[in-house]
């Protein structure tokens, strides 16, 4: 009898595969007390395990840089990063102290205060840095009682081909590792979309599934699984028409991304003679490889947060090494780098929660523009950063949060004063730098004509845009469904944008998620848009969908649906502008 479980959709895709359940011992962690004059002992204890585990890591970063690429490689050093984080160490030493317990006790109280903190984190990313806080010291705990292997899945089996692993988690080492060994897909009970292991799962292209509850218990060793990475479904022990419907789906998957291959070099062009340009959103090495395989023009959105996302803020030349390194990859651009946009009252260390704003609706409070606008050392480290390297390519500045003018002249004063105390150094920098704001604010949309001037470009940031719109958080699993980018509104709020932009005569892009879903792409065609972009995994079918549009048709039928209310229950708009290129 077939049996269906479902989870969080991490990294679409089809596995079929008999069940390999990893089963962990549960670390017990008792307290016991430590006698005045064995402090300092179980003190050097603590720092030796730290020290094991963090050779332990940088082995495995070594051997996952030279495996399964950079990002596994970057993800398990941001592990070896924490393991230095005072938050960890030197809180965890004074717990020793204070209270005369064991390391393990001590590690496992900080913990604990960590995880009150960061569920008080309303952005996703952040607060999703609590697995990772979870596995280190984890890992230290190990140490400490002699219960860690020196092979990462050390008792799991070398091949794992046809195989879908299911386990309670999994860290970013393991599954880099479980990768190296073959296996067609991952459940685990827990684990979030924006967690290490979730990007990473992303990166290598496994179709994972993480948040099935009771996987482990409902799923049978060696059983045969269906997993569907898109909807976020497990079927056990699959019936005859389900187990031969989704083979059907993933031979047609695989036939669909080998005619990908067939447009990679094709010049970006509608049906109607439209060039479209294709930028890739980035943030790692990997990212900006891909995105020039796959036939990217450039970056239209690279993510700063990953630099400050690591321990301490980077200072100026780390970040001004990072973002040349990402400008020589591109081969002189263009790169758009989007300023920090976090939402914490400090610009500090991420687990340096005294620093970190209590706000009951932080998506509302104090952060992107509005955080560096208060945190100035910390902006202009970054703005001296971002106008050195456009001495050496196309660099352009990108704004996140704009609500008001204000900002935008704040910002641009600040690149002035910027700007001289280069000259005055005698570092070089390019003094026509383009500046762009992000429009992810409904009340930044409907100030475009008044932004504009101020302005060399703009972009829409999907996500926000509309989970403002609708008031809704997409990733409130009670609410979600209510996160619809057809909706009337959302629509007439996009048609509002692109108007306003053309008559302004500002070049505008879509960095946001709708641009690299290809369900959407003739909708954005339709309103106007000419520069996508989007995750480098994303471009080769958004471009094929792009040769296959006339757009003059598309924005007919765009037109034909708002007169009519966009109230037919049975054709969506993106399914209205599908079948209007049916009979071309």
């Amino acid at each position: 009898m077939t049996l269906a479980l479902s989870g969080h959709a991490i990294e679409s895709g089809i596995a079929v595969g008999q069940a390999h359940i990893i089963q962990r011992n549960e670390l017990e962690i008792h307290e016991y007390r430590i006698e005045p004059a064995g402090i300092e002992a179980e003190v050097r204890r603590l720092d030796k395990a730290f020290a094991a585990a963090r050779k332990h890591l940088e082995s495995l970063a070594d051997q996952m840089g030279n495996s399964a690429g950079t990002t596994a490689e970057e993800i398990i050093r941001t592990h070896v990063m924490m393991l230095s984080d005072a938050a960890i160490t030197d809180l965890s030493r004074e717990r020793i102290r204070s209270k005369q317990c064991n390391a393990e006790w001590a590690l496992q109280l900080q913990l604990g205060d960590l995880l009150v903190e960061f569920r008080q984190i309303d952005d996703p990313y952040i607060a999703s840095r609590a697995d990772d806080a979870v596995q280190v010291v984890r890992m230290v705990q190990q140490f400490l009682t002699a219960e860690s292997s020196t092979e990462p899945l050390g008792l799991i089996p070398e091949r794992l081909a046809q195989t879908v692993v299911v386990a309670s988690e999994l860290t970013p080492g393991e599954l880099a590792v479980l990768r190296e060994r073959g296996i067609a897909g991952v459940v685990t009970e827990h684990g979030s979309t924006y967690s290490h292991t979730a990007i990473l799962a992303r990166s290598l292209g496994i179709p994972t599934v993480m948040g099935v509850r009771r996987g482990q218990t409902l799923i049978k060793e060696g059983e045969q699984l269906v997993l569907d990475g898109h909807y976020g479904i497990v079927f056990a022990d699959p019936e005859e028409s389900i187990l031969k419907h989704y083979l059907l789906k993933q031979a047609e998957s695989e036939r669909f991304l080998q005619s990908l291959e067939a447009v990679r070099d094709r010049p970006t062009t509608s049906l109607d003679g439209k060039r479209i340009r294709l930028m890739a959103n980035a943030e790692r090495p990997n990212d900006l490889q891909r995105a020039r395989s796959d036939g990217a023009l450039g970056v239209g959105l690279y993510r700063s947060e990953f630099l400050f996302l690591q321990g301490n803020p980077p200072g100026e030349e780390e970040q001004f090494e990072a973002y040349l390194s990402a400008l020589q990859a591109l081969e002189g651009g263009p790169l758009v780098i989007r300023t920090l946009d976090i939402g914490a009252d400090k610009g500090v260390d991420l687990l340096d929660f005294k620093n970190l704003r209590s706000n009951p609706n932080p998506a509302l409070g104090l952060r992107a523009v509005r955080l560096c606008l208060r945190e100035l050392e910390l902006f202009k480290s970054q703005l001296r950063a971002i106008l050195r390297t456009s001495a050496f390519g196309d660099v352009r500045c990108l704004i996140p949060m704009l609500t008001s003018v204000r900002e935008v002249l704040a910002v641009k004063s600040l690149l002035d004063e910027t700007r001289e105390e280069l000259a005055g150094e005698g570092l070089k920098y390019n003094p026509g730098m383009r500046l762009g704001g992000m429009i992810e604010v409904p009340a930044a949309a409907l100030a475009i004509r008044e932004l504009s001037p101020h302005l060399d470009f703009l972009s829409i940031g999907t996500n926000d845009l509309i989970q403002y719109a609708l008031a809704t958080d997409r990733v409130d699993e009670s609410v979600a469904h209510l996160y619809d980018p057809q909706h009337p509104g959302v629509i007439q709020l996009l048609l509002w944008i692109f108007k306003a932009a053309e008559e302004a005569d500002i070049p505008l892009a879509v960095c946001g998620e709708l641009a690299g879903d290809r369900r959407y792409t003739r909708l954005l065609l339709a309103l106007g848009l000419r520069e996508f972009s989007m995750q480098p995994r994303n471009l080769l079918e958004v471009k094929q969908v792009i040769l296959e549009t006339d757009i003059v048709r598309a924005r007919s039928a765009l037109q034909e649906w708002l007169q009519s209310g966009g109230n037919d229950p049975e054709s969506s708009l993106v399914n209205f502008l599908d079948n209007s290129q049916i009979d071309r």
